[in-house]
Parts: C-alpha cells; sequence; structure tokens
C-alpha cells in the first residue's frame, strides 16, 4: 500500500472528528455550535427585519397590484372594480383588518370616497404605471390616516387594532419570558460553577491548579460538565442580549406613542368646529399619523421574531444530555454560590503585579472592553476550560491593548510574569473545543496563530536547554543480504519466462465432438390371466386277478454285470 502524505493523514484525521462530533447530536459542544450559528444568522438588525417584512407583503400582493397598475380601465365597471382592488391593497397594506370583513370594506371605501372625487378617480385610471404607483402611495397613505383619526374620534372601532395598547401587551409577555428564561439558565450555571470549582484546587506555590475528583468520576465526566458550562454560559449571553434589544425597542416605542398621541391632537386641533378644511393643510398630517402607525407595526415584527430566537434557543438546550445528576455529585457537600457570592469573597481587594511588571493595573470603567467575556483568564488556561468570572473591582491587568480580569489576586501576579503563555493557552484550549471561539470572541487571536508561528505571535519565553551528546551503535541490528532477493517485479517475471522456455515449446489446441445421447425406456409387453382351467382325473378301477399259490423254488436267479463284477474285484484287492 502507498504511504500516505501527512497532509492526507492530517485530513482524514480531521474529516474524522468531524463526522464524530457530529454524530453526537446531543452533546454540550455540538448543541453550543448550533445555538452559535442559528444566532449569527437570524440575530437581526431592525431595518432588515423590515425590509424582510416589506418584501414578504409585497410577494403577496403583488399581483393585486399588477391588475391596479398595468390594466387599461375603459369601462365604468372596469374603474368600480379597479377601486375595489385598491380599497383591499390599502387594508393589507396598512393593517386596517381583514379584507374579508365587510364594516372594514365599508369604511375603507367610505375614507376614499372622502378622499378622491369621481374627477380624481377618472384622472388615476389614465394615468401609467409609474404615475399610478405614486399616487397610489399617497392615498394609501391619506386613507389610513382617516381611518386612525376616526377610531380615535370614535366614530370607528370595527376591524382596527388599537396598535399601542397591542405593544405594550407584546412588550411585557416578551420580557417575562426572557426573565424566566434568564433564571432557568443563571440556576445551571450556579450549580455547574460550584461544582466545578469544588473540584479544583489551588496550588499557589506551583503557581497551578490542581483538580481533585472523587471516586465515581472521570475525566470525561468533567469534560462533559464543562462544555455544558459553556453552553449555558453562552445560552445567557444571547439572552441578555435579547432583552438588551427588548428594552431598546420598548424606547422606541414610548417614543412613537408620545409622537402618535400628538399628532392626532393636532389633527383633532384642525377639524374641530370646522366644517370645510383645506386638503393641502390636513392630509400632510395624515400621511404623518400613517408613517407613526407603520412603525408601530414593525415593532410588533420585531417583538416576534425575539421571541421566535428565544423559543429556538430554548429548544435547543432542552436537547441536550443532563448532567445535573453529575453535577450534584461532584459538588457533595459544597453549597451552590451565585456569581454575586463569589465576588464578594474578593470585595475590597486590589490587584497586584510583580516585580517585572509586564502589564499594568488600572481601574474599571463601564465603557472598558473586557477580553474573555470577564471570565479569569488564569482559570481557563490552568484548569483547561474552567469558566470563572473575574472581579473588576478589584481592577483589570493592562496587557498591550487588552484588558483581563481575574478572580483572585494571586493570579494576576502569576499572568504578570509571563503573559503570553497563558494568552497561547487558552487559544490552544480553544482550537480544541472550538464552540469557545466565538463563545469567548478570539477569532482573531486563534487565526494569527494558525497563520503564524507561536513563538513569533506570543513571544513565549525560550525553555531553558543544554547540550548533550549521545553515541548510538554502528549496526545496532545484524546485517541479513539475501543474494536472491529482488526488489524489481520484472526481474522476477523475466527468471519465470526463462524457467518455462517458451521458445522451445510449440502450442497445439484440440476440440472434441460433443456427442448427445438420449436412453429410452421401451414399452414393455405385460399380459395378464384372468382364467384357470383346471382339471381333475379318476382312477380307473381295474378288477384285480388273483394269482395262484405256489411253492417256492429253493433256487436264487442273480443278474451282474462286467462293470459290477470289475468293482467287486478291486474292492477285495484292497
Amino acid at each position: 500500500m502507498e504511504t500516505l502524505s501527512a497532509d492526507r493523514r492530517n485530513h482524514d484525521d480531521f474529516v474524522k472528528e468531524c463526522v464524530q462530533r457530529l454524530s453526537e447530536d446531543r452533546s454540550p459542544a455540538l448543541i453550543t455550535l448550533k445555538m452559535q450559528l442559528y444566532f449569527l444568522e437570524n440575530f437581526f438588525n431592525r431595518d432588515e427585519v423590515v425590509e424582510k417584512h416589506m418584501r414578504n407583503l409585497q410577494l403577496k400582493t403583488a399581483h393585486l397590484l399588477k391588475e391596479i397598475t398595468e390594466n387599461d380601465v375603459i369601462t365604468k365597471d372596469e374603474q368600480e372594480e379597479i377601486f375595489n382592488k385598491i380599497i383591499i391593497d390599502i387594508v393589507l397594506h396598512m393593517g386596517l383588518g381583514s379584507p374579508d370583513n365587510k364594516e372594514v370594506i365599508n369604511e375603507t371605501m367610505k375614507a376614499l370616497n372622502s378622499v378622491m372625487s369621481r374627477s380624481d378617480k377618472a384622472k388615476f385610471v389614465t394615468l401609467d404605471k409609474k404615475d399610478r404607483l405614486l399616487a397610489l402611495k399617497d392615498i394609501r397613505e391619506i386613507v389610513c390616516g382617516i381611518r386612525i383619526f376616526n377610531k380615535h374620534a370614535g366614530n370607528s372601532t370595527n376591524g382596527m387594532s388599537d396598535l399601542p395598547r397591542v405593544l405594550d401587551q407584546s412588550h411585557d409577555s416578551t420580557k417575562s419570558i426572557l426573565q424566566i428564561t434568564l433564571c432557568e439558565i443563571m440556576d445551571k450555571v450556579n450549580l455547574l460553577t460550584s461544582a466545578l470549582n469544588s473540584s479544583i484546587a489551588y496550588d499557589l506555590r506551583n503557581r497551578t491548579i490542581v483538580t481533585l475528583l472523587p471516586e465515581n468520576i472521570s475525566s470525561d465526566d468533567l469534560d462533559n460538565l464543562k462544555d455544558l458550562l459553556v453552553m449555558y454560559r453562552q445560552h445567557e449571553v444571547y439572552t441578555r442580549k435579547l432583552i438588551d434589544e427588548l428594552a431598546l425597542i420598548k424606547f422606541n416605542i414610548d417614543t412613537c406613542n408620545q409622537e402618535y398621541n400628538s399628532k392626532l391632537i393636532k389633527i383633532h386641533e384642525s377639524v374641530q368646529y370646522r366644517t370645510a378644511i383645506p386638503t393641502d393643510r390636513v392630509f400632510p398630517k395624515f400621511s404623518e399619523l400613517t408613517r407613526i402607525w407603520l412603525q408601530f407595526q414593525n415593532y410588533i415584527y420585531l417583538l416576534s421574531e425575539i421571541n421566535q430566537i428565544s423559543n429556538t434557543l430554548t429548544n435547543l438546550t432542552e436537547r441536550c444530555l443532563s448532567f445535573d445528576d453529575l453535577a450534584y455529585r461532584l459538588l457533595g457537600e459544597c453549597q451552590i454560590h451565585t456569581d454575586v457570592d463569589r465576588l464578594n469573597k474578593t470585595k475590597g481587594k486590589r490587584l497586584l503585579m510583580g516585580v517585572e511588571n509586564a502589564c499594568e493595573v488600572v481601574a474599571y470603567s463601564p465603557g472598558m472592553k473586557i477580553e474573555l467575556l470577564k471570565f479569569c483568564v488564569w482559570h481557563l488556561a490552568e484548569a483547561n476550560g474552567v469558566l470563572m468570572p473575574g472581579n473588576t473591582d478589584m481592577g483589570v491587568c493592562q496587557h498591550q491593548k487588552d484588558f483581563y480580569a481575574f478572580n483572585i489576586p494571586e493570579a494576576a501576579i502569576f499572568f504578570d510574569e509571563d503573559p503570553d503563555k497563558y494568552i497561547f493557552k487558552v487559544v490552544t484550549l480553544a482550537r480544541k473545543k472550538i464552540q469557545l471561539v466565538a463563545f469567548l470572541d478570539i477569532f482573531y487571536k486563534v487565526q494569527t496563530a494558525y497563520n503564524s508561528h507561536s513563538r513569533e505571535v506570543f513571544r513565549l519565553k525560550a525553555p531553558v536547554t543544554c547540550e548533550q551528546q549521545i553515541q548510538t551503535e554502528l549496526h545496532p541490528v545484524p546485517s541479513n543480504i539475501d543474494r536472491q532477493y529482488r526488489w524489481n517485479i520484472w526481474d522476477l517475471r523475466r527468471e519465470a519466462i526463462e524457467l518455462t522456455n517458451l521458445r522451445m515449446k510449440r502450442t497445439s489446441s484440440s476440440q472434441t465432438a460433443k456427442v448427445k445421447q438420449t436412453q429410452v425406456y421401451l414399452p414393455k409387453n405385460q399380459g395378464t390371466q384372468t382364467k384357470v382351467n383346471r382339471a381333475t382325473e379318476t382312477e380307473e378301477r381295474r378288477p384285480r386277478i388273483k394269482k395262484p399259490e405256489t411253492a417256492p423254488s429253493p433256487l436264487q436267479v442273480y443278474s451282474m454285470t462286467v462293470e459290477d463284477f470289475s468293482s467287486a474285484t478291486m474292492s477285495r484287492i484292497k
């Protein structure tokens, strides 16, 4: 078999590792990767969500819009049909109710008739496609504003939703769901963090962390708990982002609500106690009111996207295997502590630097970006992936342009001795557990370490070495030379041809005729006899003649042949 190259072996190992991880569809590591991919693809930009909704709405009403703008109108019936379609288009685009509701259609028709006279309708159908689209957009905004004003004035309440009230209810419901989800996540995080914290001990003299495991827990179980903690921490980060986005949406909703009420008040003041109003004064106000109405609809879509993302992330975490029993066994008799409890243990302490002062301790400010999501870099490096939140109240350590937080003051001293060493350990760990790359936001560091030599990137201290001479035997294995060995297969074939000596042979072929014989059984004559003739013969009785009685003769007559005589003679001689 041909020897595989190093690149090919690496490729095969990579494929094997990928297949193995993808086959474990309920493992915490794969669930974390799925969460990261889904959130990066679906976490929305508000403008993109609105544009997506508008595109979907345009696709649904494209056929209706084409009939309004492209069909030629000749008769009066065709004109009425066009404006009936315009009414349906206004209801669908502006969210004024269901087009199947007759009351909604009638009220929209009244609003349209108050905007357009017969001459305006006749002029509309004579416009070309481009002018019809522009005119239709203005008609939508004005008719929608009139309907909103009529609803607020109490003239009509059929079919239209009270969007400000619906938005407040939707916001409160979404906020409650996110807070409940966050509380459930933090319960898992506190359990896992306390269990992992109980399994480690600080060896400050040797500047390392020692892992202490009970007899019924293996190192693989400990790795599963670490991966599970990363998964719940990732879910926590995404949930907090959704809560922050929800708070920003709530602020915008309140701002729009104030503007919405002020526009309605201005329109009421303009039309109050007046029978006739110039259209150039009131129609722009209706258009402005419609734009705010459309913003309310956009915020409803945003709230729906937040609920969908939250539900999907929760469903992914629920598919993961449960390790609660394992966490409680590792926790033992220790208590469960929250992040606040851990921070209170180091309250009032300050970070200290060593003699070398490769780093600088600075005070933490709210706008400062802390690397590794404020987790302690020393715990990540020495405990092989244990996530311990750092305490920024003690100060942060500045290395070059990056800032790092620590859990205990001694960890900053160890980090100051060789910062690149611990950063390189974190990068190496992230290359083994790829879910940490997106979670800790260290893609740039991992990419730099891959493209360049580690010593050039992190400037690691060279280990202490010394020169040493080693001599080995010249031939540690006795030589064995086979004179009959042939490495070339053609040499073997050449020898085989010589052995056969085909040049002195002649090849002949023969073929025998194939005779086919068939044996049959000839018919056999058989006979049967059903009657047997039999006969009987009786004894014929003859009369007996009685002979006369005579006296016996003294003479006896013998008969002898020559053969009898010779045999008798021979017997005597013997």
